[in-house]
């Protein structure tokens, strides 16, 4: 007797199919069972997670029961079509019936038999009936169709690429329902779906009845089932397997039996390393398991060899590319496959197709079975290429990395689209910084193209000519900016000059002071105001001047500098009397100050600790002035904001910040002083740990310090606007708001938004030159629109959003004196193009000129509300312009350009002063009657 031959009888990640139902062993008692659901039920819907089995036991187990009579009423007899629902589900029920030994009539007419099938089916929602009647088949036979991966239909229906998707998802659903509920004709459906897409199955009509009435739930298998999935196959190739690998992969699988496919995956493997290595009579053992990787790591292994096979960069950049396109975790998060034909992924790769489908047959090759179809059936254009299962979208980390990076890059094309869309409608303007950045790095990266984009969405050029007309506009704003930006510079270098002199002069006192006793404290005030005064604008242009100019930044440093050589020359001085001992203690708590705003945190640190020492003595000393508390309690607070900012001593931040607390709240006990300044003071030292407190995670306490600082606040703001208090109470009603919806407590979390909100509103409008106040509305707004998107009140969250557009644009929007220049320059421009000399074929050029120059005029006006003489000035040399561009497009015949010129001219004339205005006025009546009588001509 001949030794039986080896053979591998593991598919890997494919499911098992019909003719090798001799290696499906484990599911004997789910094939009967689905027996005897089927004869019950000719709707049946086999339901398990991804993994468990589903396609297999439909496959391997049902239908060869089927063909081997075991449902006995119904015969032997059965024709079999199999589709998946992928972009075109009636299309590929069509398909799967139209083969011979289903409903086709000859295979040499098969793509004719599907076309009629086709038209058959989308004739009515009894079209599959009206089918199988029309095919004329045997009364003994039995129609089943077999619809696997049927969750592919709910990606379907939402697609927005392909046009009625929703209805030719409801039509589909239709025939099958319609075919299994009449009883003439004997057909059956069985569906397999993932048991993550039960829900879905609500968007259809009478889907969810259907599929609860013949529902098949794929149970866990048993260990000793799933003992006889590992042996029973390796007995019929012909190998034997050591009884420890069986328990090792037993165990190694434990609970997480939705990982069949990855089993057979390693199996596979594990049976070549040994077929390979094996000594006669050896049998598969745990060292070719772990030779190959394990459960673990065998699938990710082996699809890596695959990917480094592909042998240069351009192959594995199109591999990337390919697996990207043929996996989906963006319009699902659960993670999906997009099967694709050859055709398309070459259009995606942007390569021939025949190094497309190298690299597919690199993957789908005979023992890989990466890929679908199997290596027998030959490739072309056409051809469906799928994964062979989600399994390696869970297991090979390469692609697990590519798929998120697909994901990120998705997500920048839609919201880059919606915008476009929006932009288009006129209710959205371009992108600028924040969004504009990111998006244009990601262009870069990405380099995307229409083929990739259209599976997302079909506006891509519409999309990218937004992207492009964002850049170029946010170019020309800062390249306009750039002009006032280094006025400004020359304006601050004469400052810094000016206030180097006063440093000076600071210096000079200060040593008189230490020479002249007598005069000593007069001077020291001078030259302290003299550095303070620097001081306090180094701080203030922080904000508004020095983050848009990177030399005002070093100019602000510049300027600290010299203040902290001041005060380090200062303290070295002897406190010889209560007045110097004082301002040694804010020498000290200057300097803190000072390397606080160079970002020197723990020098600024060491300066507020020696403060606090300098204070702390003056507190002792005369215990009856309440000014030494009130400064120690600053100092205090001060510290606890420089260790907050560090990051790493939050706990000494806190304990700062509750000494400066408890000095602060015995303030007005005490009587003296002004109590409201006290009170001011509390509260900002409570929002101040209120922050920390909300960093660290203690919420309940955080809520609490926030609270406290508006009870103080409010009394403080009053019901008008007194700006300072009313500010910062409107930044604490803001970051409880934020802290309230951290913890979804929406509706208390708006009202404080809303009360942020109202302060900001009354503050902009006191001071609507304040850019700090407009600044901190926008992030208002901003934010209450974040709560109401969460409260799903989208009108309103998009209003609130456009408030804090606007209010950005203003702020990025040129001075009104760099706007004039600008229309002088334009203005001129046309002029030179409207010239005798110049040539015809400038008249487009002139056209545009003016029109530039309009459109800054206008938006000048409607942000400076009052008039300025020189660009009344302005209107009327754009309105001489206006007058030549009509009389140029006239004499060339070009009747519309020089309809449009008058009609521009029509709405400047208010702008401009007279007499120019009636002379204008008056030459422009001349040109519209020539013109009404050159069309009058025409006519």
């Amino acid at each position: 007797m001949e030794p039986q031959a080896l053979f591998n009888p593991f598919p890997g990640l494919r499911p098992f199919e019909a003719e090798e139902d001799h290696l499906f062993f484990g599911r004997e008692k789910e094939i009967d069972e689905l027996l005897r659901r089927l004869r019950s039920c000719r709707f049946v819907s086999v339901i398990g997670t991804s993994g468990s089995g589903k396609s297999s036991l439909v496959r391997s187990g049902l239908i060869p029961a089927l063909y081997s009579g075991f449902m006995v009423k119904a015969g032997s007899s059965w024709r079999v079509a199999r589709l998946r629902p992928g972009e075109d589900p009636i299309g590929h029920l069509a398909e799967s019936l139209s083969p011979a030994d289903v409903l086709g009539t000859n295979q040499e007419l098969a793509s004719t038999n599907r076309v009629l099938l086709e038209a058959t089916l989308r004739r009515s929602s009894r079209g599959l009936v009206d089918a199988v009647r029309q095919a004329r088949i045997s009364p003994h036979d039995n129609v089943l169709i077999v619809v696997d991966q049927f969750e592919e239909l709910f990606r379907f229906r939402r697609s927005r690429q392909i046009a009625n998707s929703r209805d030719e998802a409801v039509a589909f659903v239709k025939l099958l329902l319609e075919a299994t509920a009449q009883e003439a004709l004997p057909i059956y459906v069985v569906l397999t779906m993932r048991s993550d897409f039960i829900g879905d199955c609500m968007e259809f009509p009478r889907l969810p009845e259907a599929v609860n009435k013949g529902q098949h739930l794929v149970p866990r298998m048993t260990r000793d089932e799933l003992r006889s999935v590992i042996t029973g196959p390796v007995a019929v190739g012909g190998g034997e397997i050591a009884p420890r690998l069986v328990l090792r992969l037993l165990n190694d699988l434990g609970d997480d039996q939705d990982q069949l496919p990855v089993l057979q995956h390693a199996l596979m493997r594990t049976w070549d390393h040994w077929e390979q290595h094996r000594q006669p009579g050896e049998p598969i053992d745990v060292a070719d398991y772990e030779a190959v990787g394990t459960l673990r790591q065998a699938l990710s292994r082996h699809a890596e060899e695959a990917y480094q096979e592909t042998g240069s960069d351009r192959g594995r950049l199109i591999a990337e590319k390919m697996f990207k396109a043929l996996t989906d975790t963006f319009s699902d998060q659960r993670g999906v496959r997009r099967p694709s034909t050859v055709q398309e992924l070459t259009a995606v790769c942007e390569v021939p197709q025949k190094e497309v489908i190298q690299v597919i047959e690199i993957f789908r090759r005979q023992g890989r079975s990466f890929l679908m179809p199997p290596p027998v059936i030959p490739l072309d254009a056409r051809s469906i290429i799928d994964l062979s299962h989600e399994s390696l979208m869970r297991c090979w980390t390469r692609l697990m990395a590519w798929a998120e990076e697909e994901k990120i890059s998705a997500g920048y094309y839609m919201r880059l689209s919606q915008a476009a869309a929006w932009f288009g409608e006129g209710t959205a303007g371009l992108w600028r910084t924040p969004e504009l950045d990111p998006a244009l790095g990601w262009k870069r990266k990405n380099q995307p193209t229409a083929a990739w984009a259209q599976r997302y969405d079909a506006h891509f050029d519409r999309a990218m000519q937004f992207l492009d007309r964002s850049e170029k506009v946010r170019d020309g704003f800062i390249a306009l900016r750039e002009k006032e930006r280094k006025k400004k510079l020359r304006e601050y270098q004469w400052a810094a000059g000016i206030l180097a002199i006063l440093l000076v002069a600071a210096l000079f006192l200060a040593q008189i002071a230490r020479k002249e006793k007598a005069r000593a404290e007069q001077n020291l005030q001078l030259a302290q105001a003299a550095v303070n005064e620097m001081l306090s604008s180094a701080g203030r242009e922080q904000a508004r001047v020095a983050a848009d100019v990177p030399e005002m930044e070093e100019f602000r440093k510049e300027l600290l500098q010299k203040a902290k050589a001041f005060y380090t020359n200062f303290t070295k001085q002897k406190p010889d009397s209560e007045q110097l001992a004082i301002e040694m203690g804010w020498a000290y708590f200057r300097l803190g100050d000072i390397h606080r705003l160079l970002s020197e945190n723990s020098d600024a640190a060491s300066e507020y600790r020696e403060a606090i020492t300098q204070f702390q003595a003056l507190t002792a000393k005369y215990p009856g002035k309440p000014e030494y508390r009130q400064a120690l309690a600053n100092s205090y607070n001060w510290l606890g904001e420089t260790l907050r900012a560090d990051g790493a001593t939050s706990s000494a931040a806190e304990e700062a910040y509750n000494r400066a607390l408890q000095l602060q709240q015995a303030l007005p006990r005490d009587g003296a002083g002004n109590v409201p300044v006290y009170q001011r003071e509390l509260a900002r030292t409570h929002y101040n740990r209120g922050i920390l407190l909300y960093q660290t995670k203690r919420v309940e306490q955080s809520e609490a310090d926030f609270r406290e600082a508006i009870h103080l606040l409010e009394p403080l703001a009053g019901s008008g606007v007194n700006f300072g208090p009313a500010q910062e109470l409107a930044r604490a009603d803001n970051n409880l708001g934020t802290l309230l919806r951290s913890e979804n407590r929406l509706a208390d979390a708006r009202v404080f938004y809303e009360q942020a909100l109202g302060i900001g509103e009354r503050l902009t409008k006191e001071k609507p030159d304040n850019r700090e106040y407009k600044f901190e509305l926008a992030t208002y707004y901003d934010d209450l629109a974040l709560l109401l998107l969460d409260q799903g009140d989208l009108e309103l969250a998009r209003k609130r959003n456009r408030q804090a557009i606007g209010l950005i644009d203003e702020l990025t929007s040129p001075a009104p004196s760099l706007s004039v220049e600008l229309v002088k320059a334009h203005n001129l421009g046309a002029q030179i193009l409207e010239s005798p000399g110049a040539a015809q074929s400038n008249a487009a050029a002139a056209k545009a000129e003016s029109q530039r120059s309009l459109d800054i005029l206008t938006q000048l006006k409607k942000v400076r509300k009052s008039s300025r003489p020189e660009v009344a000035l302005l209107f009327r040399d754009l309105g001489y312009n206006f007058l030549d561009l009509a009389r140029i497009s006239l004499a060339s015949g070009s009747y519309a350009d020089a309809q449009s010129a008058l009609d521009n001219l029509s709405r400047l004339l208010p702008e401009i002063p007279d007499p120019e205005r009636r002379n204008l006025a008056k030459a422009a009546d001349g040109i519209e009657q020539k013109l009404r009588d050159k069309l009058g001509k025409r006519k």
